[in-house]
């Protein structure tokens, strides 16, 4: 049973609790009920094992009970979630005891000697003796990946809305388990340009999933389902493999300049992965490139479960020889922190900060302390989302390195990106 650990009541109990509300006298409204889910619980499992997992897991039922009434029944639902039913409180009540729950997981924790940060998504729904306890189970587990799919570590109530969007969700992550084996995924390149000469440094590589009777697909709508069912590892390997096949290829046809580099993006889940450096270095030996012609992105908004963990893989590909760039810099939590600490070789300037460059003075200052502070550390500095000349002409001023933006170049396949490498030739 998944109450056996936490000792916790069983779902089936706190079910059985609502149908014994439901058939005695009272008002129709019998409460609220909450689901709690542990924001991507899978890293900690993965990257440091299951008794670490189970630390967690007991600390936080103590963190849930903390945070509610004592009359509140908490219980465990699955395996990273917890279950809750407050009676006697209407919605509003049941938000204000949702939002604590969240509060109490925003500090990390040290178990086990390794420093966790957890944070949680929490769906609320109303109970009425018209609702089945099963019906209002399925309502709360629809506003949990309500909230998750509105970017985790919140709290959200249950609507039909939320139920259509917990539909899409889960029609999302049973295609992508075939995408794969039936060759759905493609690459398209992002030329990334010397600010100075406006030379081509290297390109970023951008999955896209070509699904049957959908299109093309966007990574931002697909790689949170990715991430939360664990599919995000064998997709990475995958566009690790393609992204160096083409870089290989256009080495081989003397197609780039020397220095060339292609840049992969690098979701949370794989920094905890144990195999990661073992199969990016196989990758790089495989295909014949040098490792600094690998440049791995990652994102500072990413929570990571374990920092030291994290800390330890990032700086074993840097003895490798792979660049290491931090994407959407300024976008995220403790940055100057944990920049301390990472052996980068490059920040990436978010493209918020640069769409306001020339037209707000804030983000304009906000883009040179980040070029500023990239060369007092020794990295280069690359700004996204350029689409205007004057911007192009603002970061060569403020000594900005590199440009990626629609000005430049759009994401694009191979093939296309070829094309316009023929006609900058040819003029």
């Amino acid at each position: 049973m998944p109450a056996a650990l936490t000792e916790l009541p069983t779902r089936s109990q706190v079910m059985a609790r609502m149908d014994s509300a439901r058939s005695g006298d009272g008002p129709n409204d019998l409460g609220v009920l909450l689901v709690v889910n542990l924001d991507r619980f899978s890293l900690v499992n993965e990257g440091l094992g299951h008794d670490a997992g189970d630390r967690f897991l007991l600390y936080a039922a103590q963190q849930i009970n903390g945070a509610t009434r004592d009359n509140d029944i908490v219980a465990r639902l699955g395996a990273d979630e917890f279950l809750i039913l407050c009676e006697g409180v209407g919605a509003r009540s049941g938000r204000i005891i949702a939002e604590r729950i969240v509060t109490a997981f925003q500090k990390s924790v040290t178990l086990g000697g390794h420093e966790l940060r957890i944070t949680v998504s929490v769906g609320i729904t109303t109970v009425n003796r018209d609702m089945t306890p099963l019906d209002a189970v399925r309502q709360a587990l629809s506003a949990t990946q309500r909230a998750k799919t509105n970017g985790r570590n919140q709290a959200a109530h249950f609507d039909s809305t939320g139920s259509i969007q917990a539909m899409h969700w889960h029609d999302l992550e049973r295609a992508l388990s075939v995408a794969l084996e039936r060759d759905q995924f493609v690459l398209h390149f992002q030329p990334i340009s010397c600010i100075r000469d406006g030379s081509l440094h290297g390109v970023e590589a951008r999955v896209r999933w070509n699904r049957p009777d959908h299109g093309l697909i966007p990574p931002d709508v697909f790689i949170p389902v990715a991430e939360e069912s664990g599919f995000i590892h064998e997709l990475g390997v995958w566009v690790l493999n393609e992204a160096l096949r083409q870089l290989s290829s256009w080495k081989a046809s003397r197609s780039v300049p020397p220095g060339f580099y292609v840049s992969v993006n690098l979701s949370p889940a794989q920094i905890t992965d144990s195999s990661l450096v073992a199969t990016i270095k196989g990758a790089v030996a495989a295909h014949g490139i040098t490792p600094a012609e690998l440049t791995l992105e990652m994102t500072e908004t990413a929570l990571i479960a374990d920092e030291a963990l994290m800390v330890a893989t990032v700086d074993a590909l840097a003895a490798a020889g792979i660049s290491l760039s931090i994407d959407d810099f300024g976008t995220g939590y403790s940055s100057l922190a944990r920049l301390r600490h990472l052996p980068a070789k490059q920040l990436k300037v978010d493209r918020s900060f640069v769409a306001g460059l020339t037209t707000d003075k804030r983000d304009a200052a906000l883009v040179a302390a980040v070029i500023g502070l990239a060369h007092e550390f020794g990295m280069t500095c690359v700004a996204e989302g350029v689409e205007t000349a004057e911007q192009f002409d603002h970061l060569r001023r403020l000594g900005c390195d590199f440009a990626q933006g629609y000005l430049l170049g759009r994401p694009m396949p191979a093939a296309a990106l070829e094309e316009t490498w023929d006609l900058a030739t040819a003029s």
